[in-house]
């Protein structure tokens, strides 16, 4: 009983354990740099069409809420 307790218990912990030495190896040696891509790429019109499809989804979330609202009113009245 105690080796399955001991078991069950420990395995989680060494891999646990192994994930963050590679991780940390990983972070050591540098790895690649992306910075000359990641630079010349410009966000600023994703961010428009996101922020559009919020903007979407707010008034869309409002107008069911408000639909909601007005068909509970005129059904207890």
């Amino acid at each position: 009983m105690f080796k399955k307790i001991v078991s069950f218990l420990a395995v989680p912990a060494l891999m646990a354990a192994s994930g963050a030495t590679f991780a940390a190896e990983g972070a050591a040696s540098g790895g690649v740099d992306l910075s000359p891509l990641t630079n010349s790429i410009d966000f600023s019109t994703v961010l428009v069409a996101i922020m559009a499809v919020a903007a979407s989804l707010v008034t869309l979330y409002a107008g069911v809420a408000g639909v909601r609202w007005v068909l509970r009113t005129v059904k207890s009245a």
